[in-house]
């Protein structure tokens, strides 16, 4: 029965939220089972993947290039950002980014429970958008 009670405040002329109980969309709605997103992983030389952070796509905050990122994959201009992530790898001296022989701009579709609920981080599905081999100068 709690969980419902912020539903109601959806019909009240004052509405009152009050954490844990939110009846704001982005908690109360009912999301889809999965959620795909454009990401870029990184492959060593013995084919181990590693994720890349954002900071590597660009100057900014998490969620501005976040949307750089979605807005680049939308419009299909995807490989000069991969370029500049594979320029900024290659001069990396982090581990395990300067091991890196390879970027891959993909798009992931992750199921969102078994992704927060368990162990299971992998991707249900996985297309390539581009790649580019890592040269070190």
């Amino acid at each position: 029965m709690a969980i419902l009670w912020p539903v109601r405040q959806n019909w009240v002329e004052n509405p009152q939220d009050e954490f844990p109980f939110s009846y704001y969309p982005m908690f109360s709605h009912k999301r889809k089972a999965t959620h795909s997103l454009p990401y870029f992983v990184g492959y060593d030389i013995s084919g181990k993947r590693h994720y890349i952070p954002y900071k590597y796509a660009g100057p900014g905050g998490f969620n501005q290039v976040r949307r750089q990122i979605n807005k680049r994959a939308r419009q299909g201009d995807v490989e000069e950002l991969t370029k500049k992530v594979a320029t900024r790898l290659a001069r990396t001296n982090k581990a395990p980014y300067n091991e890196l022989v390879r970027v891959e701009m993909v798009r992931g579709r992750y199921n969102l429970d078994d992704f927060f609920m368990s162990e299971n981080k992998l991707p249900i599905k996985e297309t390539v958008y581009s790649y580019q081999n890592i040269e070190k100068k």
